[in-house]
């Protein structure tokens, strides 16, 4: 006949044994799907970033291909309808304003999109370690809690990124119109 404390024993040796495996198994798959985040929101900013940078190098490979568009018309322009060089220096300096503060407002769109990309990966990497965060609440309290913390900070952080993008647009726009008035002004 068997020992009850020792039938006793190997039962609870055994839901330890279990206990621990199961502990490990969702230690490892934490760990697993920890790293496939990091990996997947690294992957991401890069991919945002390569983007960025190939929109700005067209935006300005087409800003420079709309110049020589632009004094190639310009001339065959002045040459059709025979037009005076003073009328042609003064349309061709509105050309030149106009493409200047088009080139301007493309490198201040591009400091706009840096910002909402920083934005972007900030909140990436925050978001990865509150993940870390989550996995580590004990309670359904600290849980929402928490949760709670991490909306409030991703508001905060939108929040204050739409006002640094505002800031740089509104100043963008005003350094346009100055260059574009001051170009236009500007004796012939």
């Amino acid at each position: 006949m068997a020992n009850p404390r020792q039938a006793e024993r190997d039962s609870s040796e055994s839901v330890h044994e279990t206990t621990r495996r199961a502990t490990d198994q969702a230690s490892q798959t934490t760990r697993t799907m920890s790293d496939a985040a990091e990996r997947t929101a690294r992957a991401g900013t890069e991919a945002f970033r390569r983007n960025a940078e190939t929109m700005s190098s067209t935006w300005r490979s087409s800003s420079e291909a709309a110049t020589r568009i632009a004094e190639r018309s310009v001339d065959q322009f002045s040459k059709l309808f025979g037009l005076t060089g003073d009328t042609m220096q003064q349309s061709a300096g509105n050309v030149q304003a106009l493409l200047e503060s088009s080139t301007f407002v493309v490198d201040g769109l591009q400091n706009v999109s840096g910002e909402w990309m920083r934005f972007v990966q900030n909140r990436i990497e925050e978001n990865l370690e509150h993940f870390e965060e989550l996995l580590g609440c004990r309670t359904a309290q600290e849980c929402m809690a928490l949760q709670t913390r991490i909306v409030r900070d991703n508001i905060e952080a939108l929040l204050h990124s739409a006002r640094r993008a505002s800031e740089v647009s509104t100043k963008l726009a005003d350094e346009a119109v100055r260059r574009m008035s001051d170009t236009a002004l500007a004796p012939r």
